[in-house]
């Protein structure tokens, strides 16, 4: 058996199609902005590295020539003209916050706002609802030409967190099946394998409604399962039922995005106080502690979208969340672990302060430890390394959270230009600015191997000595010049990075360390790198 992953470069293993929902993917969020360029794009790119054959995987088929441009299709759904729209086939344009209807809300804080359409969507834009929801209707209707019969998949799923499968590896040690050191058991010693129909023709008609599993399938998340059956029977009434003959008649409706929060909030045991009553009893029968009392004086309360429109309204506490806000209290992460005793979801349901899988143990992280950073490298010997004709310096190069936009919005937006330097700035230390002999607001040309990109320079006492900040989210389309390196603009601040993969976050199988969409993966450590840093003596616009 073998699996895409062990053969990456195999065009038939290519990403052929990306959709990207709001989300600047080509810049802000792509750590190794210049290898997205090349490899996935196939595009222009300031990429300066070459492959070394000095260390190659072993379980891994390797290619000689890295595949460039393996993506046929890129579509952007946006209210910006950012990066990856401006790299993307086709932009379809997005509603923003004040142009649909949405819901609010995070597990940092215990409120749920909405989003409600101070004016309709402009010329052609769309709600990210009604976009997709298009997409389905036009491409179940080819399937009727294309793929007119339903197709079978075999999905291969990890072994997740708050399932049996998590104490798969029992005392962390991993065998390989692959090589013979165990038997090859599903679930177990390996992913899982679901077999999954499809009809294509049917996608649209599914999209509009609420499938009918909710009837007899619980939901829930980390752990937690409950029945939802009274709440989807309500949702009939208050969202009202497919008509129309088919897959989904008689089944809630969902075809508005208006309609999406209110089954939302319904389903949800964080704003529907039986839902919540729910939850509660199925951990109390989980842990056998006595919860309930935690949601009871909320228990008749159903939070709807008119509600919130009317103002935010608090959570109900949910065992979903480890926090309570009984009683107007503010929220505050564990406190039913700690006051209610309610088991840490990890492997001796407490605190770990000490790891005992094999691969932790390998790479003496089974306690907390200091590590340095990694060696300074800006470039290799095969690399092409720019000639240095200018007096430079090498610095630690970070990128922290924006500070003249909002996370990774509008730093294009005039009012957050005018804030500070109008365009791509860069922070350095006094010091090492006078070293390199760069004063405050010169233009500085930025590189390593991984790519190049220029910007204004900060120069502050209040920065460390030998560290460089870019603030993230900068990018490429407002006021940067080009570099003399690649005679290309100056990228982003993630041209000069990449993905540093380390072993001890691919760990799976084992309680708090096995695989959770979006809560267990690499950290920033991809950002643990060096840059070389000098003046640009002659600031092109690449205008000519």
């Amino acid at each position: 058996m073998q699996f895409a992953v062990e053969d990456p470069d195999s065009s038939q293993n290519f990403p052929r199609a990306l959709f990207v929902w709001r989300s600047n993917l080509i810049s802000s969020s792509g750590k190794g902005h210049e290898y997205f360029l090349k490899h996935l794009l196939g595009t222009s790119n300031g990429l300066l590295s070459e492959d070394s054959g000095e260390l190659r995987p072993e379980e891994v088929k390797w290619h000689e020539s890295a595949p460039e441009g393996k993506l046929d299709l890129l579509v952007s759904l946006d209210f910006r003209m950012a990066g990856n729209a401006l790299h993307s086939d086709i932009v379809l344009p997005a509603a923003t916050w004040y142009e649909k209807h949405d819901l609010s809300s995070t597990d940092m804080h215990p409120f749920v706002h909405p989003l409600n359409p101070a004016i309709a969507p402009p010329w052609e834009a769309k709600s990210d609802w009604e976009i997709f929801k298009g997409l389905a209707r036009t491409f179940a209707e080819m399937a009727k030409t294309y793929l007119p019969e339903p197709k079978t998949d075999i999905v291969s799923v990890p072994l997740m967190h708050d399932s049996p499968e998590e104490i798969a590896q029992p005392f962390g040690r991993v065998l390989d099946w692959k090589k013979g050191e165990t038997e090859a058991v599903p679930g177990k010693t390996m992913p899982k394998f679901v077999v999954v129909e499809r009809d294509y023709t049917q996608i649209y008609d599914k999209f509009i409604a609420l499938g009918p599993l909710l009837r007899k399938n619980p939901v829930g998340a980390h752990g937690i399962s409950f029945p939802v059956q009274d709440q989807y029977e309500q949702l009939k009434k208050l969202n009202r039922t497919i008509d129309k003959p088919g897959v989904s008649e008689g089944l809630p409706t969902i075809e508005s995005d208006r309609q999406v929060p209110e089954a939302i909030l319904t389903l949800s045991s964080a704003t529907n106080g039986q839902v919540a009553m729910k939850a509660w009893q199925a951990e109390e029968k989980k842990t056998g502690l006595e919860l309930v009392d935690l949601a009871e004086e909320r228990a008749a309360e159903h939070v709807t979208f008119a509600d919130i429109t009317v103002q935010p309204r608090q959570v109900i506490p949910t065992p979903v969340f480890t926090g309570s806000n009984k009683g107007d209290r503010r929220y505050s992460p564990f406190t039913t672990n700690i006051e209610h005793l309610v088991p840490f979801r990890t492997l001796t349901g407490r605190q770990h302060f000490y790891l005992d899988h094999e691969i932790m143990r390998e790479y003496g992280e089974g306690l907390p430890i200091y590590k340095p950073t990694l060696p300074k490298m800006v470039f290799a010997s095969q690399d092409q390394q720019p000639a240095e004709k200018d007096q430079s310096i090498v610095l630690r190069y970070l990128t922290p959270h924006g500070k003249w936009n909002i996370h990774s919005t509008y730093q294009d937006n005039l009012h957050m230009l005018t804030l500070f330097r109008g365009g791509p700035n860069v922070w350095i230390n006094d010091q090492d600015a006078a070293e390199a002999s760069i004063s405050d607001n010169d233009w500085v040309e930025v590189y390593n191997r991984n790519g190049v990109v220029t910007a204004r320079a900060v120069v502050s006492h209040r920065m460390p000595r030998g560290t460089m900040y870019m603030y993230h989210a900068q990018d490429r389309h407002i006021n940067v010049p080009g570099s003399t390196i690649t005679n290309e603009r100056g990228g982003t601040h993630n041209s000069p990075t990449r993905i540093h993969l380390k072993p001890t976050q691919l760990i799976g199988g084992y309680a708090q360390l096995s695989y959770g969409f979006n809560y267990y993966g690499p950290i920033g450590n991809q950002r643990d790198l060096y840059v070389a840093v000098r003046k640009l003596k002659e600031v092109n616009w690449l205008e000519d």
